[in-house]
């Protein structure tokens, strides 16, 4: 998409998202107190502050998440996250300033209607508006025109990409080699280039981009076969590629999802763990299963070992009962982690901590194993929602392959969309159908 167009773009939202914060607020204000500025004066001017604090803090969250920009290729799912990045960021700033300070002015209904709305109708008109560049963009328009210089496999698969789906919003208009540059009589806007930085065609390609106002990228030869990705970072100058992305790397990640274990976990402790916990504990003991609880040695982040206790589900002559068999099966011998999600040491969601020793084991026979080390272990995982969950999947060559493979796509792709899905779907399974969550 162009530079001017997007920017366009941009502007709109910016007003729209202002519109509606003001518009929402008043509609909703109206429904729930009919007129404060006649019924409480006082309780109008803390409402006033809480518009001002909401419409500032909604602008600063959705600078920092980018809910405001638009980018060639630019899909949906990137949309739904950035919006609930955002989201979370705001209700964070707020509930800090304004319930942490005067929370009592405030209804919760009118909070809950008013950015439930708000979160909900700023989504799906930017889905709308997303879809409709898309469209526009598949017709040709607002697309960013290039040349290419130079040629290799990668050089050819962007050709090929960039021709067969226009709605990515690049439009190929030949290729130039560095010689002839001079002759090209076009008006393309980018020039990408396929020679390596070290030759003399490299430098010729870059200064012709520089002396006719076209934007110069530099395109690397990864082989016919490459399907990833890398990622660009700097140091001092010198850029270094990584292969794999990393969410989790950047701060305002972890910060989000410590956030939302320490809420989730807290809350599931008290609801949840406080009284089916001794339940538990005294059924066991009632079934002759001895000392309930245990704590077991787990490899965690960066492969550093620490304690997770447990229900006891196998007793000392190796065999189980009908309730530990059914909490083995349920995953109820795990409840007990959601301290070590409170205390830092786990999270909700992220690969299942393997025992100690286990995972050097693993790694003999799987030779990416270590990456899961990248994030924080979990109480549930992606691995788990697919049914590679121990036994078998540990056993089998091929069935632990496809459990690490789904912990390596966890930590390459996390999100706070993907954390909700997979706690949704473990749920739903282990209430409805606790058998899917082991490989048949």
């Amino acid at each position: 998409m162009q530079n001017q167009s997007s920017q366009i773009f941009r502007l709109g939202t910016l007003l729209i998202d202002g519109v509606l914060l003001i518009a929402l607020f008043v509609a909703i204000g109206l429904w729930r107190f009919d007129d404060l500025r006649i019924s409480n004066p006082e309780y109008y001017n803390y409402y006033l502050q809480l518009l001002v604090l909401t419409l500032v803090s909604w602008y600063a969250a959705g600078r920092w998440s980018g809910m405001f920009t638009y980018t060639s290729g630019l899909e949906h799912r990137n949309v739904t996250a950035n919006v609930l990045r955002g989201a979370l960021a705001q209700l964070a700033i707020l509930a800090i300033i304004v319930v942490g300070l005067k929370g009592y002015y405030y209804s919760r209904l009118f909070l809950g209607t008013y950015f439930t709305l708000l979160y909900g109708i700023a989504l799906v008109y930017r889905l709308i508006f997303v879809q409709f560049l898309r469209n526009q963009m598949a017709k040709g328009k607002w697309q960013r025109t290039f040349i290419v210089t130079g040629k290799h496999s990668s050089s050819e698969s962007l050709i090929e990409l960039t021709t067969l789906r226009p709605e990515l919003g690049w439009k190929y208009e030949g290729t130039v080699l560095a010689r002839d540059l001079d002759s090209h009589l076009g008006k393309s806007q980018d020039l990408i280039c396929a020679y390596s930085p070290s030759t003399a065609e490299y430098n010729l390609a870059q200064n012709y981009a520089a002396s006719n106002g076209m934007r110069f990228r530099f395109l690397p030869d990864m082989g016919s076969h490459y399907a990833g990705e890398l990622f660009l970072e700097s140091l001092e100058g010198i850029p270094l590629f990584s292969a794999r992305k990393e969410p989790l790397s950047n701060w305002s990640n972890k910060l989000i999802k410590r956030i939302f274990d320490i809420l989730i976990s807290f809350l599931l402790i008290v609801a949840l763990l406080s009284w089916l916990m001794p339940i538990l504990a005294i059924l066991l003991l009632l079934t002759g299963a001895g000392n309930p609880l245990f704590i077991q040695r787990r490899e965690g982040l960066e492969g550093k070992t620490f304690s997770v206790l447990k229900l006891r589900t196998i007793g000392a002559d190796s065999t189980s009962n009908s309730l530990q068999r059914w909490m083995r099966k349920t995953g109820a011998d795990e409840l007990p982690q959601l301290f070590n999600v409170l205390f830092g040491q786990m999270s909700l969601v992220g690969p299942r901590p393997h025992t100690e020793g286990d995972g050097a084991k693993y790694a003999e026979k799987i030779g990416n194993y270590k990456i899961r080390h990248w994030a924080k272990p979990g109480l549930t995982g992606l691995a788990q929602t697919r049914g590679l969950r121990g036994g078998d999947s540990a056993a089998n060559e091929q069935l632990l392959e496809a459990r690490i493979r789904a912990d390596i796509y966890y930590v390459e792709h996390w999100s706070v969309l993907l954390d909700l899905r997979i706690l949704i779907e473990t749920f739903v399974r282990t209430l409805f159908a606790p058998s899917s969550l082991h490989q048949k």
